[in-house]
């Protein structure tokens, strides 16, 4: 595996945690969808599924990836957000059952398709369907951030999803919830553990289409400058991004990862996943890239 950053500061804890990440997996199910259920902004998404995404995508790749956890022997599966496309109950109780099948520990956290409209995100549609993959421990009952720990190692979900006007896909973490993060990042610092922050949008500057990106960018950068974190892992624009952001010591890496069922042969917009390895003295990852037949590691 390819050595990353070193974590800022060197713990008394043993440290191991080996998990697969991917993102925007965007598994489709609409059994029992009536019409009426897209006089809203799904009116737009309905039409990019049937012009587009659909033909982009293949939930088989999915189960690939959840084949590959079990056959590299990862801890656990991380999911960056984006598990539905238009975020109506079918597709998320179609989500529950695929992550239920996995048989396999997994974390998820919210991206924009999964609050796609304001009555989704009004209900807690995506913590009502998959908030057993979100276990772990919370400041003041607050939903988001949410930590889970493990053996020096954090992982710590922050939600950026909020609903949008129509061909918009823009993400907010909100001033509430960066002061949560804050508090979060600075006790599991004193606690010793690596931290890992898991988001759905980018959130390094520019590396987002326009009305695809994260309003606070600037405000998440401050709390990583002051706080700092070991790892920032993300999806969203459905492509292999790769970046630093300033930490109290050191550079933080930063890494996007590109759409787990993308079809797609393009040249860091094929389906992907990563597997990371964090353990005493470092990072470390590998990168697997889809080939039309298969995952296959990447040299990177």
């Amino acid at each position: 595996m390819p050595r990353l950053l070193q974590p800022a500061r060197t713990t008394g804890f043993a440290m191991a945690l080996r998990f697969a990440h991917c993102s925007d997996i965007h598994l489709l199910n609409l059994d029992g969808v009536r019409p009426w259920q897209f006089l809203n902004k799904r009116i737009t998404g309905a039409v990019n599924l049937a012009l587009k995404r659909r033909r982009a995508h293949n939930d088989a790749l999915f189960d690939r990836i959840v084949e590959h956890a079990h056959e590299q022997n990862v801890d656990r599966l991380v999911i960056t957000g984006d598990l539905t496309n238009l975020a109506l109950a079918s597709e998320f109780a179609h989500v529950a059952e695929k992550l239920e099948a996995a048989k396999l520990p997994i974390t998820v956290i919210p991206g924009n398709h999964d609050a796609y409209t304001k009555g989704s995100a009004r209900h807690g549609r995506f913590e009502n369907y998959l908030g057993k993959f979100m276990d772990g421990d919370r400041l003041a009952g607050e939903q988001y951030p949410f930590v889970q720990r493990f053996d020096g190692v954090a992982l710590v979900g922050v939600s950026t999803a909020v609903p949008t006007l129509p061909l918009y896909a823009t993400g907010q973490v909100g001033p509430d919830q960066l002061a949560r993060l804050a508090k979060i990042l600075d006790d599991l610092e004193q606690e010793g553990l690596a931290r890992i922050v898991l988001i759905h949008h980018p959130v390094i500057d520019g590396m987002a289409h326009a009305r695809h990106d994260l309003l606070d960018l600037e405000a998440f950068g401050e709390v990583i400058a002051r706080h700092g974190a070991e790892l920032v892992l993300h999806g969203h624009e459905h492509r292999e991004l790769v970046g630093v952001l300033p930490g109290p010591e050191c550079e933080v890496p930063v890494h996007g990862v590109s759409s787990g069922t993308a079809l797609s042969q393009r040249p860091g917009r094929e389906g992907a996943f990563r597997i990371y390895e964090v353990e005493p003295g470092g990072l470390e990852r590998e990168t697997y890239l889809w080939r039309g037949e298969d995952f296959k590691k990447s040299d990177d």
